[in-house]
């Protein structure tokens, strides 16, 4: 248009007079030339503007807010050096510090610009040095290309640096069922996945549906499990049937691009202890002659009137033949700790601790006359959160009606839930099948200081028994040790485990205990109530629904 200002580059960027052949476009060379100097004026806008960009959760523009309280005015300086980083991290990045008024502190968006490109996600996070020690704020994605981490922190910190984990100084492994989904809080944790895919067969063959790699940040070791011990012992009897399951495995390894695989035979006969021992010599050099890895998960060494008593697992040899051990855990949970001490000492003097991997629980435990069992987390909160109506007779409007907690309350012979001193962990008893049944429930609280054993003993890695969805949330804690090589141990706060209950229609007083009363609504009909209940970490509700029938007629 006659009289528009030009820019700068308006010339070059214009078609040559008549226009390219393919109907006007600018051609090769001023594309190249116009490619170039847009690469000059990004790398110019990196240079020139702040480092860090910090913004609000919820902008979807991309750009830095402007509205009070988003951080819209903040400053970022480079440290001149950096603190000293705990074993195995490095810096992706320098150290920032940050500052922001006040009132622009809340949760924010920060973007760091990274020394290199980065490429894979799962190594990197957010860091910031906190009374003298690194603390991880949150998980990283990438920007940029790469070039740039960025992450979502509930408070503006007061200085932040990228920091990659140039090594696995702790091994994780997420144990899951044939095809359950793993919980995305374990993504970015574990280093090994050992999907439970395959059974032996009478004759040494291995079935199973093989289970996918895909394309993550751990290695994929799939488990060969035995739910009958007696098909093992027949296989291990045989010298032709042991060779020929060694084989089997190898070759499931080989053709599935496994990284290795996860042996879980856990009740072989003690007399065969020897033949245990030679099958493991023969899958190992098997596996190892093509660069795959053999993990061994064993039931832990029990004390026996001051003796180790190991049954047909010769630790120490199993610990020069295999590539990593898994001890399994005390499912008694008052027994936990007292037996898991003397099985770590025999095992860490007879086995290589970089080897050792020590066994998490991520599931609820229950325990009753008929013995111990594993149950997921939501039905250990469905047991706890049990309504029952103590009032009798018809429910008519205005009528006051009594509710329990079945599970939890003490006038129902519960024990309400509460914090185990000597297992560690959040509990309820109650009567139920068999008489007295007692459920542990297992989070980031417990899970600490099943972690903190693994710290002092120095082991190479741990397991956590599902990384499927829905189960505790032990991840925390986790990744807490795994990326600061240290475990903060609390209980949780006693106010949260009360239960507590909540109503739509009609009033309920007390509104938290293990016993209320709810008054019904003026008129007829079909009401709810919810009863809450928390570990001091997750909640749970569950909702008992309650006819109303009219109030009688006045005499």
């Amino acid at each position: 248009m006659a009289g528009e200002r030009q820019g700068p580059f308006d010339r070059i960027l214009k078609p040559r007079d008549g226009g390219a052949a393919d109907g006007g476009a600018p051609d090769r060379a001023v594309m190249y030339v116009g490619g170039t100097i847009l690469g000059l004026a990004l790398l110019l806008l990196i240079l020139v503007l702040p480092p860090i960009s910090i913004l609000s959760r919820g902008d979807g523009d991309g750009g830095i807010p402007s509205t009070p309280g988003d951080a819209s005015t903040y400053t970022s300086n480079v440290r001149s050096g950096m603190p000293k980083l705990p074993a195995g991290l490095v810096a992706a990045s320098a150290h920032f510090d940050l500052a922001a008024p006040a009132d622009q502190r809340g949760a924010s968006a920060v973007t760091v610009p990274l020394k290199e490109k980065q490429t894979d996600v799962h190594s990197l996070g957010m860091y910031s040095y906190i009374d003298g020690k690194w603390e991880r704020l949150a998980d990283v994605t990438l920007a940029a290309g790469g070039a740039a981490a960025r992450a979502d922190v509930d408070a503006l910190p007061g200085n932040v640096a990228v920091l990659r984990r140039s090594k696995a100084t702790l091994q994780v492994a997420g144990i899951i069922g044939a095809g359950a989904q793993v919980d995305p809080r374990a993504e970015n944790a574990i280093t090994v996945l050992h999907p439970l895919a395959f059974l032996p067969a009478d004759n040494g063959e291995v079935v199973g549906v093989r289970p996918a790699v895909p394309p993550a940040g751990y290695r994929v070791v799939p488990g060969v499990v035995a739910p009958n011990a007696e098909v093992v012992d027949n296989i291990l009897r045989s010298t032709d049937i042991r060779n020929s399951h060694a084989n089997a495995l190898a070759q499931t390894v080989i053709q599935g691009n496994y990284a290795g695989i996860n042996i879980d035979y856990p009740a072989v006969n003690p007399a065969l202890k020897e033949e245990y021992s030679a099958f493991v010599e023969t899958l190992a050099n098997a596996l190892h002659e093509y660069g795959h890895t053999l993990t061994l998960t064993l039931p832990m060494p029990r004390s026996q009137d001051g003796a180790i008593d190991t049954g047909a697992y010769d630790w120490e040899r199993l610990g020069t033949l295999a590539d990593s051990l898994i001890m399994g855990g005390e499912m008694d949970q008052e027994l936990y700790f007292q037996n898991m001490q003397p099985a770590l000492d025999y095992a860490v003097a007879n086995v290589d601790r970089s080897k050792l991997s020590l066994t998490i629980t991520s599931q609820a435990i229950e325990r009753g006359g008929d013995g111990l069992r594993t149950l997921p987390l939501a039905d250990a909160f469905s047991l706890a959160s049990a309504v029952g109506i103590a009032s009798e007779g018809e429910i008519t409007a205005g009528t006051p009606v009594q509710l329990v907690a079945q599970n939890l309350a003490v006038s129902e012979g519960a024990s309400g839930m509460h914090w185990d001193d000597v297992a560690r962990a959040v509990t309820f008893s109650y009567p139920g099948r068999g008489g007295k049944r007692t459920v542990w429930l297992p989070n980031a609280f417990s899970a600490a200081f099943r972690l903190e054993l693994a710290q002092r003993y120095d082991l190479g890695g741990v397991a956590v028994t599902s990384a499927a969805e829905n189960e505790g949330d032990v991840w925390s804690a986790v990744r807490q040790l795994s990326d600061t090589g240290d475990i903060t141990l609390s209980k949780p706060n006693g106010d949260l485990l009360a239960p507590s209950w909540s109503a739509a229609n009609g009033s309920i007083s007390p509104s938290s205990g293990d016993t209320t009363t709810w008054t019904a609504p003026a008129e007829p009909g079909t009401y709810d109530v919810t009863l809450i209940i928390s570990d001091g970490v997750a909640r749970a509700g569950q909702r008992i629904s309650i006819d109303v029938g009219a109030a009688p007629p006045p005499p």
